[in-house]
């Protein structure tokens, strides 16, 4: 397995390299002004992904120390944990949208018959 490292980072060969955001050829020309900046896409393990998962559907919000917490006994870092909530929360809102669409959109079933019968109704006077 590789470790603490994500797979992009494993992908770089590098994590102190990947940690800082920057990947080669990131200098911008001549012009002598600032580096930009570039984002790779972090990849979750399975193991990761299921401990994010769980934590979420305890705990929607994470307060900074159980973030830093989480981070570290998952290997990810404390950015990557916290991006993962809010994309996840977002998720989570829009199946919950979606769910109460759908809901007000299914006609509601009226019963066929509304007085329940009994024994008497069958039994002639």
């Amino acid at each position: 397995m590789l470790g603490n490292l994500t797979l992009t980072q494993h992908r770089l060969g590098s994590a102190s390299h990947h940690a800082t955001g920057l990947t080669d050829g990131d200098a911008t020309g001549s012009s002598g002004s600032k580096r930009k900046r570039t984002w790779s896409r972090a990849v979750f393990s399975n193991l990761q992904r299921k401990g994010l998962e769980k934590r979420f559907d305890v705990q929607k919000y994470v307060t900074k120390p159980d973030r830093r917490q989480l981070a570290s006994l998952l290997g990810l870092t404390d950015a990557q944990v916290k991006v993962w909530f809010q994309n996840r929360r977002m998720k989570w809102r829009h199946q919950m949208e979606a769910k109460k669409k759908e809901e007000k959109s299914k006609p509601k079933s009226k019963e066929s018959d509304p007085k329940p019968k009994t024994c008497h109704d069958d039994n002639p006077k």
